[in-house]
């Protein structure tokens, strides 16, 4: 049983990561909002330590990193202060960088293409938006005015973020938050760029893996 688990970590931690970065908003009728996302975002944070069982150095790290993210996630229910906020945001933010690099270690390494490995792919993918997510909050409120949204309206509503920076990586832009300073914006195009390079990188890499197998079939 254990084994079949682990042979799905990623397909597993990608539900996950689609029920935290697309389902809040369907229960928010239902339970409060930030309850909902600090309930999936530590389910994210577990099932990614599963993911990294048999690396032990990358295991002790990710839990390293982990901890503290849990404590000051559910510590912001009873101390809504902006520094515990910026706190945890930043964590997050190291621990969603440390998971794309982890992840595409064991995307371009893999010999062959399983279904577990376009999870992963698309796990990272998932990671970088939500990593230049919290890196814009933390620059909105270390430097107030870096976008067109107020810092009370972050405060109040982080998730703006997270959807300026999905709409960032995938190019589409509808414009409704808009980039003020000259970091906001420096942000805003490496992700887009980012986003179109892990693409075109993968799609090759993944097509070489595939081409390279079938040829070993053959022979």
């Amino acid at each position: 049983m254990i084994n079949k688990i682990f042979k799905k970590k990623f397909t597993i931690l990608l539900g996950l990561l689609l029920v935290y970065v697309i389902a809040t908003p369907f229960f928010t009728s239902v339970i409060k909002q930030e309850l909902f996302l600090n309930i999936t975002f530590s389910a994210v944070m577990l099932s990614s330590i599963l993911t990294l069982y048999r690396g032990k150095k990358s295991r002790i790290a990710v839990i390293l990193l982990a901890l503290p993210c849990l404590v000051l996630l559910w510590l912001h229910l009873s101390d809504s202060s902006t520094e515990i906020f910026l706190a945890r945001t930043a964590l997050q933010a190291v621990f969603n960088l440390f998971m794309v690099f982890i992840i595409m270690l064991f995307v371009f390494q893999a010999p062959v293409i399983t279904g577990d490995i376009l999870s992963a792919s698309i796990v990272a993918y998932l990671f970088v938006a939500l990593f230049f997510s919290k890196s814009f909050l933390v620059l909105e409120l270390l430097s107030p005015g870096s976008f067109s949204i107020s810092s009370d309206q972050i405060m109040t509503d982080p998730s703006v973020m997270k959807y300026f920076s999905f709409v960032t990586l995938t190019t589409l832009g509808y414009g409704e938050v808009v980039p003020i300073s000259d970091q906001a914006k420096t942000m805003a195009i490496s992700e887009a760029f980012i986003g179109q390079i892990y693409l075109t990188v993968l799609i090759a890499r993944l097509v070489g893996v595939y081409a390279a197998g079938n040829h070993r079939q053959k022979k």
